[in-house]
């Protein structure tokens, strides 16, 4: 009966052996978000490499960077034995991309979306780690912060929002979903909307036409806002309207937006009339 009991253990072993190793173990992320998504479905601890700025959560901060926001660094990701590549379908270079898949590595594509999508993006990265008892129960807890955002500020005043991505150039946003459905969850008309890019470069006199309420800027430096003091006539600046938020977390595809969402949407009520 022993040895019975040691062979099956024994053929468990074997037929096991194969299922757990075709998950990735050496991950290598080409983006701050894809690297915050990898971590939020479970499998953190396996990135070896990232791209700059991936500073979230504190223990990426420790992995060695491979690439950065114009170029990947192949020959280091190469030497790293990377068995996964977890990249950003609309932000890293397709001509990077391609080099590494001549090279047999298995590259996975996260492509930026909705609100929604955060959550469908983490258990697909569950299903390809093999984390789904990790991935599973984050996805449907974020769905259910984020349904209780959109509950909590469904009354929220309309306002006319301008919405500054960048000083220099004044770049703002139009219908990129991403911003555009935080903006439309806290109550805010984006005067920007109608734009035919999804980020436009504009100039200050097309924003003194829209004369928004309100202004916020996707930033970490208060001076960058100083330049709008100029521009009394805007009803934003008259009031006092203007406000920043920090661009790591409401940019950034993962599930910490659910905290920039929640920074916006009380300043669309602090600026209620």
């Amino acid at each position: 009966m022993p040895c019975y009991a040691r062979f099956v253990t024994l053929f468990i072993a074997v037929l096991s052996f194969p299922v757990q190793a075709q998950y990735p173990q050496r991950i290598v992320s080409l983006s701050p978000h894809t690297t915050e998504l990898v971590f939020a479905a479970g499998a953190g601890d396996r990135l070896i490499g990232v791209s700059a700025y991936s500073d979230y959560p504190e223990a990426a901060k420790a992995i060695p960077i491979v690439a950065s926001s114009q170029q990947i660094n192949i020959e280091t990701i190469l030497a790293l034995k990377p068995d996964m590549i977890i990249y950003w379908q609309q932000g890293n270079s397709a001509a990077d991309i391609n080099q590494l898949k001549k090279f047999g590595i298995p590259v996975y594509a996260s492509k930026t979306g909705g609100l929604a999508d955060v959550a469908t993006q983490i258990e697909k990265l569950g299903q390809v780690f093999g984390t789904q008892s990790i991935a599973d129960p984050v996805s449907v807890q974020y769905r259910k912060d984020l349904a209780n955002l959109r509950d909590e500020y469904k009354h929220n005043p309309k306002q006319d929002l301008f919405y500054q991505v960048w000083p220099t150039p004044l770049m703002t946003v139009a219908n990129d979903p991403w911003l555009q459905e935080q903006f439309e969850l806290c109550g805010f008309n984006n005067v920007f909307n109608d734009s035919p890019v999804p980020y436009p470069v504009i100039n200050v006199e097309q924003v003194l036409v829209k004369q928004p309420a309100v202004i916020v800027a996707g930033s970490v430096n208060d001076a960058e806002l100083a330049q709008w003091q100029t521009w009394q006539s805007i009803p934003a600046v008259k009031n006092g309207n203007i406000f920043r938020v920090n661009p790591d977390v409401s940019h950034r595809f993962s599930p910490r937006v659910l905290d920039g969402i929640k920074t916006l949407c009380e300043i669309a009520l602090t600026t209620q009339k």
